[in-house]
């Protein structure tokens, strides 16, 4: 009887730790700081109005997890660091508020805007890259374009390509999703000077 002790203790700590289980952590992607006074709340409706969309990100970022790189060519997938919803409107979201509070005198919606709002500027944006190694730098690829509708029809104006590289404060996910947030903020800025440049 005393020889089958070791083994009986054995299965009754693996049965004991088969009820333990991490439990998920969720983020989400920070927007600008809306400066004090007047912001958003001062465009009228007859303001010009900008539709954000549509916002395309790459399939290996198009999941619940958060994925970061492990290597040149190595993805790590985070199972317990997860996005609070999908990354793709996570994006949408965040670019549409940044431009709402640089664009104060504008109105600016997302898709799906509706039938009975003729936006004046579109701007389409194509993700091709917005990761990196933890505690290293987030890496932001891009290609967006601008097109302006008026009485004569459509026109593309601006088609650009955007590449930025910042700096994590930690090597945690706190800190990942934080860089990502603040090179959406570059990125938003560099649509807001173009958008208010003239139509060429």
């Amino acid at each position: 009887m005393k020889k089958g002790w070791p083994l009986l203790l054995l299965v009754a700590l693996a049965l004991s730790g088969c009820g333990v289980s991490q439990s998920p952590r969720f983020y989400t992607l920070n927007t600008l700081a809306a400066p004090p006074g007047p912001t958003a709340a001062a465009a009228t409706k007859d303001a010009v109005l900008i539709g954000l969309g549509p916002v395309a990100i790459p399939d290996r970022l198009n999941r619940p997890q958060i994925t970061s790189l492990s290597g040149e060519n190595e993805i790590t997938v985070a199972e317990f660091d997860r996005w609070s919803g999908s990354l793709q409107e996570e994006i949408s979201r965040t670019v549409t508020e940044n431009l709402t509070i640089l664009l104060p005198s504008y109105r600016v919606v997302s898709l799906p805007w509706g039938r009975r709002l003729n936006v004046d500027r579109q701007i389409a944006i194509d993700i091709l890259r917005m990761d990196g190694k933890l505690g290293g730098q987030i890496i932001l690829k891009a290609n967006w374009a601008v097109t302006v509708t008026s009485d004569s029809g459509t026109k593309t104006v601006l088609v650009r390509h955007t590449e930025i590289a910042e700096g994590m404060s930690g090597s945690d996910y706190t800190a990942y999703v934080a860089a990502q947030s603040r090179a959406l903020a570059k990125l938003s800025r560099e649509i807001t000077a173009a958008v208010t440049s003239p139509p060429k």
